[in-house]
């Protein structure tokens, strides 16, 4: 495989995974925004913006810290295993950044969540029998 080739894999390989993340935290995302926002307009402003950082952020670590090798004895499998390496820790520095940011507009240490989530208000019942 020439090094094109495999730029083009890593490239897809980055957007798949940021695409899963994407699908998987949107409906929550839009919920919790609403709640922070205040009002649907601004909540849409960054239930967009979000899946654009969620990109943006893995992507960069993918072109950036790409091999510049133009040999013919690239070694496919660690350039996958990099690849996904560097597209997770982009997504999970865009996620840690918009998480630390929502959790102080929502009051950091301030909150008491098992009264805000049904869901963590079920599981505390649980324990309890």
């Amino acid at each position: 495989m020439n090094a094109l080739s495999i730029f083009a894999i890593e490239v897809s390989l980055c957007f798949a995974l940021s695409a899963v993340i994407i699908v998987l935290i949107r409906r929550l995302l839009r919920d919790v925004l609403l709640e922070t926002c205040g009002t649907s307009r601004r909540a849409d402003f960054w239930v967009m913006f979000t899946p654009i950082m969620v990109v943006i952020s893995p992507l960069l670590m993918v072109i950036y810290f790409a091999p510049t090798e133009t040999d013919a004895a690239i070694n496919v499998t660690q350039s996958i295993k990099d690849t996904l390496f560097r597209s997770l820790l982009g997504d999970i520095i865009a996620l840690s950044v918009m998480g630390q940011v929502m959790w102080k507009s929502l009051g950091g240490n301030n909150i008491d969540v098992s009264k805000q989530s049904p869901i963590l208000e079920n599981r505390s019942a649980e324990r309890g029998k």
